[in-house]
């Protein structure tokens, strides 16, 4: 079955936050009760994915904000000709999908979202790469099919190049 979706900002007054429920907890009580909050202060961003037909019913979100990684962070391969300053990153704070419409490859399209948001993001500033925290290992070999590697030390922190993200999309 094929599924009609469109991803836009979260608008707390249109999408039914409470009714979320991917199976992780801290997840849901994130989108429930600081994603507009954080958007209002300018900390973080939050899009949501909701059916093209019914806008109120949130399928999935992704949470983004700024951020930096010190150089000694990077992975080993990374080190070569980068400034041994704090690095800029986007971090994909959140990502999760509604245990609903879960198997239906809509991770994959929220993150394939992300990333082009970020790609755009990167024309406009310096950007270095990507970074995300993983939740569990199951999450993290999500990430990692799409070329994100571990963190020096940090093994559920993930990073992933810009270089690698014009590749993949």
């Amino acid at each position: 079955m094929s599924i009609e979706w469109t991803i836009m900002q979260l608008d707390k007054k249109c999408h039914k936050r409470a009714d979320f429920n991917c199976g992780e907890p801290e997840l849901n009580e994130y989108l429930q009760k600081f994603a507009s909050q954080n958007a209002a202060q300018n900390i973080s961003q939050t899009f949501v994915m909701v059916s093209a037909t019914n806008t109120q019913t949130i399928w999935g979100f992704y949470s983004l904000t700024v951020g930096q990684i010190d150089f000694e962070s990077l992975p080993a391969k990374l080190l070569k000709r980068i400034p041994r300053y704090p690095i800029p990153i986007v971090r994909l704070a959140r990502l999760a999908v509604d245990k609903n419409v879960q198997g239906q490859h809509l991770g994959q399209k929220l993150l394939m979202d992300a990333l082009r948001r970020c790609t755009r993001i990167s024309q406009e500033i310096g950007l270095f790469g990507i970074v995300v925290d993983a939740k569990h290992d199951k999450a993290k070999q999500f990430y990692q099919k799409y070329g994100f590697i571990e963190i020096h030390n940090q093994p559920l922190t993930l990073f992933l190049r810009m270089s690698t993200v014009l590749k993949i999309i």
